[in-house]
């Protein structure tokens, strides 16, 4: 049986050493680039969530200015106040009124 010499070997063994720590920075390095594109992702997400955020406060912001337009706007009072509702069949506070056969009676 051949036995190969022991320089070729170490030049075997080495290769496979380095065969093996080539693969472990490849392997690094695709993790890495992996996170960087995670975090970009974050980022952008971040941002969009950002952007949303102050367009809903710049919303419910003009909601609150014309809410307090109207409030410093003066009172004009109630229809009712100014000019008496016509052609409206009055409501029924409770109940109806008591029929006029059922007064005499408890009279």
């Amino acid at each position: 049986m051949f036995e190969p010499p022991l320089i070729n070997q170490l030049l075997g063994t080495g290769a496979v050493i380095l065969g093996f720590i080539l693969a472990g920075i490849l392997a690094r390095q695709m993790e890495l680039h992996e996170l960087e594109k995670q975090r970009k992702l974050e980022e952008r997400d971040t941002k969009i969530i950002q952007a949303f955020n102050e367009a809903v406060e710049i919303g419910r912001e003009l909601e609150r200015e014309e809410i307090r337009q109207n409030i410093r706007r003066e009172f004009q009072g109630f229809t009712f106040d100014n000019e008496r509702p016509e052609g409206l069949k009055p409501e029924p506070l409770a109940l109806p009124e008591p029929k006029k056969v059922i007064m005499k009676v408890l009279r």
